[in-house]
């Protein structure tokens, strides 16, 4: 159903392409009487010029209007091929091949419009099934939120609700970290709110050398947090196997009353065992010194048997994590070498030259204006420009992330600081053909680069080399 201002607009179309054909007309016309005086007409031009403004109008505006245009031209053509002849003559004499480019004005105008109202058409309808498409995502989009709105307000409600089994997943899910320091207090939470102990405490386990827990399993527990002491030195500092307890809780892999372990000592009510269970050892323990009313019942040791399984799964794996993160050598946002690494192979790149001559430099880069981008932007410079150093450099040349984001370290063996100069003037010509240029979202960016170098002949430490290179880079 065509409406008044889709009918307004096309007649105003019609219009403007009415105009612009007789404009267009008007201008060969004059061209043809100032440069063409021996071809009135351009009658023996071929192709017409009249034709390439009737395909300009119908592939604009469609079929009429190239039909309105073609059939102009063909009149103002048949005027300059029928000027000046007898008319009574025409017919009998007249070479009526040479209409041949008139009905061509007429049938390209109507061909091409047809073309362009077809093409027209289809362009409405997949605008019109976009349109739709797009108020039924729109739709479900709203039912979605609305029964997701639902179904947290239902979990709020359920998972609030004062029972057990409520405070549990509430204490729970602060165990699912992937850092020691942050699953300790949910550890303590949890034996605070389903032991009811007073006074407790946890012990991790430490290696002959006074580390953490190492592969040949723990001769002694050293004792990280505790909760209800009046003062400091109420906790024993360090447990070992020599407490029956201890030792028992270590044997069984489960919790142990003062009871089962037939202690006379009343330092520990009950003691549990926190277990690696991918490696099988005892990685904590789990104690408590005071109950009120000493009610140490069968419910009690349960849930401290249940929530030490937890703590040492989750310790366990949150300690393997860490030291995976310790041992990569690649930065998940340059893609480059890790700065822990970087800064191993630069120490050994320094001893070498100490103990074997050559000259090395550290090169520090840092990208300026880096923090305005977003995080998706920021993260993509980062990542290609890590790429692009690693093309411009040698094979040799050892490209990672620093400490600080945004900044990259480079260390460039066999290279004094006076060819390491050289190299800062390769990269930032790099980077300005990488992210510069006009229209470029990332025109604002540029480099700030610091050097620092080593030789034999003039030593120094790594402290001092770094120091150097981050006062030029990163003042």
């Amino acid at each position: 159903m065509t409406t008044p201002a889709i009918t307004a607009d096309r007649y105003t179309r019609q219009v403007e392409s009415l105009m612009e054909a007789l404009l267009g007309v008007l201008f060969l016309m004059v061209v043809n009487v100032a440069f063409f005086e021996d071809d009135p007409g351009f009658l023996k031009v071929q192709p017409h010029p009249f034709l390439f403004l009737t395909i300009l109008i119908a592939s604009r505006y469609g079929t009429f209007d190239g039909f309105v245009t073609g059939m102009l031209c063909a009149v103002i053509y048949a005027s300059y091929l029928f000027a000046g002849r007898d008319w009574s003559l025409i017919v009998q004499t007249f070479e009526w091949h040479r209409m041949i480019p008139a009905y061509l004005f007429v049938i390209m105008g109507v061909l091409l419009g047809e073309i362009r109202e077809m093409a027209g058409r289809e362009v409405r309808r997949m605008r019109d099934d976009v349109h739709r498409m797009t108020e039924q995502v729109e739709v479900m989009r709203r039912d979605l939120e609305m029964v997701t709105r639902v179904k947290d307000e239902l979990q709020q409600k359920i998972l609030s609700a004062e029972d057990p089994l409520a405070q549990f997943y509430d204490s729970a899910q602060r165990l699912s970290a992937l850092r020691p320091e942050e699953a300790y207090p949910a550890i303590m939470d949890l034996v605070e709110k389903f032991t009811g102990a007073e006074k407790f405490s946890l012990y991790l386990a430490r290696d002959r050398d006074g580390g953490v827990v190492g592969p040949a399993g723990p001769p002694a527990f050293e004792l990280r947090f505790s909760r209800g002491w009046a003062q400091a030195d109420e906790f024993e500092a360090v447990l070992t196997t020599d407490h029956p307890a201890v030792a028992k809780a270590v044997e069984s892999r489960g919790p142990v009353t003062a009871r089962e372990a037939t202690s006379t000592a009343s330092d520990i009510l009950a003691c549990a065992p926190l277990v690696d269970p991918a490696e099988d050892r005892v990685t904590g323990l789990l104690v408590i010194h005071r109950i009120p009313f000493v009610r140490l019942t069968r419910l009690t040791v349960s849930h401290l048997q249940t929530i030490a399984g937890w703590a040492g799964k989750t310790l366990a794996e949150a300690s393997r994590f860490h030291a995976a993160l310790q041992a990569r050598v690649d930065d998940e946002v340059t893609g480059l070498f890790h700065y822990g690494y970087v800064s191993r192979r630069l120490t050994e790149e320094m001893q070498r030259v100490v103990r074997y001559g050559g000259e090395c430099s550290l090169l520090l880069v840092k990208v300026l204006e880096a923090e305005t981008l977003s995080p998706d932007d920021r993260r993509l410079v980062l990542r290609e420009f890590g790429a692009t150093l690693r093309r411009l450099l040698r094979t040799m040349d050892v490209v990672g992330a620093h400490r600080l984001p945004g900044v990259y370290h480079v260390i460039l063996p066999e290279t004094s600081p006076a060819r390491a100069v050289v190299v800062t003037a390769r990269v930032n010509e790099a980077f300005r053909q990488q992210f510069g240029g006009l229209g470029s979202r990332f025109a604002h960016l540029s480099l700030k680069m610091g050097v620092a170098g080593i030789s034999k002949d003039h030593p120094r430490t790594e402290a001092e080399m770094v120091a150097e290179a981050e006062r030029f880079s990163l003042a």
